[in-house]
């Protein structure tokens, strides 16, 4: 699909949102995957739909050329306004009434309460239960998916990230590229717009980005990527990895979780001499739990849920070695 068709998928679901919903919000996330392209790409080459996808624009004025479109806009819009001024004409018509009835039924609303407190603790206990039912199998395929990939890795690994024929770490053959988790979480606490946290921290790693493909010599570099699950410290980390001889060793902490996304980095950085990954894994409830409440407190939850849900990434996706450590508490 061309830019020019992307675009105009992008601007007709964004308008048939609008239509349906009127001038509200629809996450860069979902419609990127309605689209059919990551979150990166979007904001890459279609920045510029952020407004209209907000809804703090009417995607009216793309539509100039588009009459049919323009008459289904307005159409909505005045459809919208009748049934608004009709739901206030019924509300001021009944308001008299029914605060008269609630003040009559007050004694039973009390009586009824009790039964819903009761049904709806019943219900409650069974989404729990359900919940924790499928908690359950998402853990079990994660650790099948560990334990394929850790035999993988045993087999074709070609990087050993405790090489005992190493150089001297210094500041110039070893470059930890970090992201300001707390700076993330800090403005995440104050706007809480999780679409501007994904922006944020996507600006972050373009930024390291940008810092690898401007060293010297990339034929050179080793890049070993550190995929953050929030478990497990990325300074810890990187006093465990040695450079090779002649060579530059770059950490690169990268908080992303589908595989469109990691390719999409693993392109940017294919000319460098090697590229790993490592992968802290914990099937201990406690274990993560406490690491997230005393370590990583202010992450957002739909972060936390992407990280815990993610595969664990494949050989093909363009790795030449992936390790997968398990995180013990203390670690």
């Amino acid at each position: 699909m061309s830019g020019v068709d992307t675009r105009n998928k992008l601007i007709g679901i964004i308008k048939q949102h609008q239509l349906d919903n009127g001038m509200t919000k629809l996450p860069i996330g979902k419609l990127s995957n309605l689209a059919g392209i990551t979150r990166q790409a979007f904001n890459r080459y279609y920045g510029d739909l952020k407004d209209y996808a907000k809804g703090s624009q009417s995607i009216s004025k793309l539509l100039v050329s588009d009459c049919t479109s323009l008459s289904q806009l307005l159409e909505s819009k005045e459809k919208r306004l009748a049934q608004l001024e009709f739901q206030l004409i019924e509300i001021q018509a009944t308001h008299k009434a029914e605060l008269t009835e609630a003040l009559n039924k007050h004694i039973t609303s009390l009586m009824n309460n009790d039964v819903m407190i009761y049904e709806s603790g019943q219900i409650s206990a069974t989404l729990t239960s359900q919940n924790n039912h499928n908690a359950q199998l998402i853990k079990r395929v994660t650790e099948l998916e560990v334990s394929n990939t850790q035999l993988i890795a045993d087999a074709t690994s070609t990087y050993n990230f405790n090489n005992e024929i190493n150089s001297i770490k210094s500041s110039k053959n070893f470059i930890p590229l970090e992201i300001d988790v707390k700076a993330l979480c800090k403005s995440y606490a104050v706007s809480n717009d999780f679409d501007e946290y994904e922006d944020a921290k996507d600006a972050e790693i373009q930024k390291n980005i940008k810092i690898i493909k401007a060293l010297p010599s990339l034929e050179k570099v080793d890049i070993v990527v550190f995929q953050e699950r929030y478990i497990s410290d990325f300074g810890s980390f990187c006093k465990t990895i040695n450079p090779r001889p002649d060579h530059v060793l770059v950490a690169l902490q990268l908080p992303l979780y589908s595989r469109a996304e990691i390719q999409l980095i693993v392109k940017e950085l294919t000319p460098v001499a090697s590229l790993s990954i490592y992968v802290p894994y914990s099937s201990s409830e406690a274990v993560i739990a406490s690491k997230r409440k005393f370590i990583y407190r202010g992450v957002p939850e739909e972060e936390l849920k992407d990280a815990d849900e993610a595969r664990v990434p494949l050989m093909d996706w363009g790795f030449d070695s992936i390790q997968v450590k398990r995180i013990k508490q203390g670690d």
